[in-house]
This record gives C-alpha cells, sequence and structure tokens, in this order.
C-alpha cells in the first residue's frame, strides 16, 4: 500500500475523477469519489489511517480542480455527502450557494460583492471555515499530520455524524449554522447567543435557550467524539 502523500497522489486517477465530476448531474457522497479517484483503495478493510489519507488526497485533489471547473464558469463544491459541480449564475444574480439544497441562490443583485442583500448581510465567520477548510487539504504537509491513534478519532468523529446526520442538521438550524462549521465557530455562536439569551441576563427566553444549549451540547459531542 502506498504511504507518502506522492505516492498516492500519483496512483490518483485523476482525469478520470474530473470526467466523472463533469458528467453529474445530482450530488455524490466521497465514498463514490474514492472509488473513481482510486480504484485499489480498500474501503472496506483499510485501517482508519489508510482511510483517512484516502480521504485527505482527494480532497487535495477536488480543491485543486475547483479554478479549472471555474474557467469553465462552474463551481466545483466539495462535500463529503454532496460534491457536486454547478453552472455559476450569469452576473447580476447572486453568487451565495446553499450547502443543503446544492444549488445558487441566483436572486438579482445590483451590488459588486456579487451577493445579494439578504446573503450579503449574512456572511461572517464562516466563510473563514470554507476558507480554512481549503488551505488545510491543499497544504501535503496534513497528509501526515494525523497519528493513527488521532484518525481513529477523525474517522470514527465521521461516522458518529453520519448515524445521526438529521439531528446534526437540525441542531445546526437551532443555532442557525451551516453544515463542516468548525469546533471554534461554534463555541463562538454559542457564546454570543449565551450573552444574549440566557435566561440569567434576560428574562422570557428560558425555553428557548434550554433549546440553544441542548443544540450546543450534542453538536459538541459530535464534533469533539466526546
Amino acid at each position: 500500500m502506498p504511504s507518502t502523500f506522492n505516492t498516492y497522489l500519483q496512483r490518483a486517477n485523476r482525469d478520470g475523477l474530473r470526467e466523472y465530476l463533469s458528467s453529474l448531474r445530482e450530488p455524490v457522497w466521497e465514498c463514490e469519489l474514492i472509488r473513481v479517484a482510486f480504484p485499489d483503495a480498500d474501503l472496506i478493510n483499510g485501517s482508519a489511517l489508510a482511510m483517512y489519507r484516502w480521504h485527505f488526497v482527494l480532497f487535495h485533489i477536488l480543491y485543486e480542480l475547483v479554478p479549472d471547473f471555474a474557467l469553465e464558469n462552474r463551481y466545483l463544491h466539495i462535500h463529503f455527502m454532496r460534491t457536486c459541480v454547478r453552472d455559476y449564475p450569469t452576473a447580476g444574480h447572486c453568487r451565495h450557494f446553499d450547502d443543503e439544497r446544492v444549488e445558487f441562490c441566483a436572486a438579482v443583485c445590483s451590488n459588486s460583492a456579487q451577493f445579494c442583500e439578504f446573503h450579503l448581510a449574512r456572511i461572517d465567520e464562516t466563510g473563514i471555515d470554507r476558507l480554512s477548510d481549503r488551505y488545510f487539504y491543499l497544504d501535503p504537509a496534513n497528509f501526515t499530520a494525523l497519528s493513527a491513534e488521532n484518525a481513529e478519532k477523525f474517522m470514527a468523529g465521521a461516522w458518529k455524524l453520519l448515524q445521526n446526520y438529521e439531528e446534526y442538521r437540525r441542531c445546526l438550524a437551532v443555532l442557525d449554522l451551516p453544515e463542516g462549521v468548525s469546533l471554534d465557530v461554534l463555541k463562538k455562536r454559542f457564546r454570543h447567543l449565551a450573552r444574549t439569551m440566557h435566561p440569567d441576563i434576560t428574562s422570557g427566553h428560558h425555553e428557548e435557550f434550554s433549546r440553544i444549549n441542548t443544540a450546543y451540547r450534542s453538536l459538541l459531542s459530535w464534533l469533539t467524539c466526546g
């Protein structure tokens, strides 16, 4: 089995992956993309560390392909459950991409930021998360940064989210957060809500804060594998 980043990268069927992505009509799961990019990957009996490495190199290639698709005026949306390619909206229409509906807002807009007023006002730290993901996977040093023990935790966390995916999405909606949110942003969002809705600070929000707190504790548990 390959053991270095370059060995994994050289064995990847990059052209086949790009062709497959171009042909997609519906979003696909990560495992389908691994089968296309790495036909020799053992998705059944592989160790957690091997699975993490297939995952990392796949996402590395996907992020490298983003500019290629952009030259064709197409957006490559990268997600472990819903990777897809979509045409960018025409000029003058909002380019906010909805992760859940896997489509652009496309509402008419008149500002230079290419977002409608609603989505322009909602740009916050979550945009930093998306930028952070791109830089993480494009840095080969992160291929070996994870130990076997932490790889087990990483895969366990991913599996735990899959088992509780609908509840995970519900909890995110309660805190008004997108999928893939980082632990840091989750904590910042909860601190903000706690300051404005905690019943010891502001009366009349007991039930709402209880619901927020429960959702936060669930998300915290899944994101830390606790």
